[in-house]
This record gives C-alpha cells, sequence and structure tokens, in this order.
C-alpha cells in the first residue's frame, strides 16, 4: 500500500465510481479498477461494495477513507512544507473560514494581505467549525477561521472579534409575542418564546437558562445558522445567532441583540499546536486583527 493507490481509493470513495474517478485522475478505468482490486487484496477486506456501477464504502473502506484523508492532507502538507523552502511568498495559503466571515471580514483581510503579497495564491474551504477542525487537524489546512465554542486541544488559538448574540425575525412576530420590538433582550425574556436556534447553540443556551430557572421553549434546532435567519424571516419564531449572521435581513425583519456576557461568541483564528506553519500562513496572520488576547491554547 502506498500513497498512489491511497490517492486511488481515495478518489473512488469519493465520486461512488470507478469511471467518474478515472475522469478526475486523468486516467483510463481498468487500471484503477485493478489498484483497488490489489489494494483489497493487500488489506485482506472488501473495501467496496459493488451496485452496478456504484461503489458503495463497507465499514472497512469508511475506516480506511478516514485514516486516508489523514495520511493524504499530511503528504500535501509535506510538499508543500518543502516547496515553501523555495518560494518563500510564493506559495498557496489554505484558508478554513466559517461562512459568518466569508463576506465583508474576509474580504478585506484578504484585501490587505493581497496589496503587499500579490503572488500568493488562495485556496478557500468554508465550512461549518466542526468541519473545519477536521480539515485543520488532518493538515489539510495551513490555519482556520472558526467561531466558538469548539474544543481547544491540539490548538493555537487568538480571538479575533468578541460578538453578542442576536436574536432576530420579523418585527410583527416580536410585537405579538414581546409586545413590542425592543432594541436589546436579556436571557429572561428569551424564556417561553418559539427560539429558531442553530445546533451548537442550543446547548450553552439551555445551560444558560437553566441557570435562571427557565426552560427554553425550541420551536427548531437545525444545522445552520443561514437556516435559522430563513426560518426567522418567516415570522415562525425567533432566530438566535451571532450578530455578524443577523444583518442585511430584509424589509419587516429586525433584530435585538442579548445583553448576557456569558452567552457570546467569538470569532478565534486557529493553527494546530506544534505544527509547520507555512510562511505565507504566518504573513497571512499579522493582516488579522490584534486584540489584546495573544495567540495561545
Amino acid at each position: 500500500m502506498d500513497l498512489k493507490q491511497l490517492r486511488y481509493f481515495a478518489a473512488v470513495a469519493q465520486q461512488g465510481s470507478v469511471s467518474a474517478a478515472a475522469r478526475q485522475l486523468f486516467m483510463s478505468q481498468p487500471p484503477l479498477s485493478t489498484q483497488i482490486r490489489q489494494l483489497e487484496e493487500e488489506l485482506g477486506c472488501r473495501l467496496f461494495n459493488r451496485d452496478g456501477r456504484r461503489f458503495i464504502l463497507t465499514d472497512a473502506g469508511k475506516l480506511l477513507y478516514e485514516r486516508t484523508q489523514g495520511l493524504l492532507g499530511m503528504a500535501d502538507s509535506m510538499e508543500k512544507e518543502l516547496r515553501d523552502f523555495g518560494e518563500g511568498a510564493c506559495g498557496t495559503l489554505r484558508l478554513g473560514a466559517v461562512s459568518s466571515v466569508c463576506g465583508l471580514d474576509l474580504s478585506e483581510w484578504l484585501a490587505a494581505f493581497w496589496k503587499d503579497y500579490p503572488e500568493v495564491k488562495v485556496e478557500i474551504s468554508e465550512q461549518n467549525t466542526y468541519q473545519l477542525l477536521d480539515q485543520l487537524r488532518g493538515h489539510q489546512l495551513d490555519l482556520a477561521i472558526i467561531r466558538t465554542p469548539f474544543l481547544p486541544d491540539g490548538l493555537q488559538c487568538r480571538i479575533l472579534r468578541q460578538e453578542r448574540m442576536t436574536a432576530v425575525g420579523r418585527r410583527q412576530a416580536f410585537e405579538r409575542l414581546l409586545g413590542r420590538m425592543p432594541e436589546t433582550l436579556t436571557i429572561q425574556q428569551l424564556d417561553k418564546l418559539p427560539l429558531i436556534i442553530y445546533r451548537r447553540w442550543e446547548p450553552p443556551l439551555t445551560e444558560r437558562m437553566r441557570e435562571m430557572g427557565l426552560a427554553p421553549a425550541y420551536f427548531c434546532i437545525c444545522d445552520d445558522a443561514r437556516t435559522v435567519v430563513s426560518l426567522a424571516k418567516t415570522g415562525m419564531g425567533i432566530g438566535i445567532v451571532p450578530d455578524s449572521s443577523a444583518h442585511g435581513l430584509g424589509e419587516g425583519c429586525a433584530s435585538a441583540e442579548i445583553i448576557d456576557p456569558k452567552f457570546q461568541s467569538a470569532i478565534v483564528a486557529a493553527v494546530c499546536e506544534g505544527a509547520y506553519l507555512s510562511v505565507v500562513a504566518k504573513l497571512f496572520l499579522e493582516y488579522l486583527p490584534q486584540p489584546e488576547i495573544p495567540l495561545a491554547n
């Protein structure tokens, strides 16, 4: 088993068929099929179940694919590190960012960086925090701009900006539920409201409300802050999102900041502790906000 075989295997796993993977790899189908068969024989287990032309990962295949992502990421990282010695500030910045900073913030940071280093190429992975952490720890990214809360094990982090959480929804919904459209809200005022919330914010909000003897009334729990905003704009409930996700709501909609020091969010720049950090990644870090809280684990 070598890296070439693992790249072939990963391509088939991602594409779900040998023919599609062969096109991606710019090779013919028969030798790719042979490589997959030889890999299965070498490992002594079936990696795919065949359903016509579809290749579906077995449990063993899923385990190998998970490990393969890390190995290929490390191999690509090593190649990149070696190229950095020759390229200096002319390499590629592999950057991960959550959607809430991929608009104005990231554009401004990258524009300032590009003015000084126009030859640097940028690859941006826009995912949620947990997906970016997996890519970062798998050495597929140089650094990630993510959002708390998350476990910082094995990471060095620098807080770029603290944000309050915000309630969003139809102005009529606020007035119907609260009797008026407030400028700000307390945690107590969220009690019994039909809340729409991104899943990762449900535990900290539930815990905060329980500390006050309250029980949140969740109308909907989903997996994306953009979905929260979209649903709240229909008037079905009150969405809870970080402040940077609450802009541009449209006509008839409004937002109110939640004033509570224990229920906030932070935008964080994270790198893997002890891992090699490319020249361009080090340079880009200098263009990010420099608050009083330093890079630390």
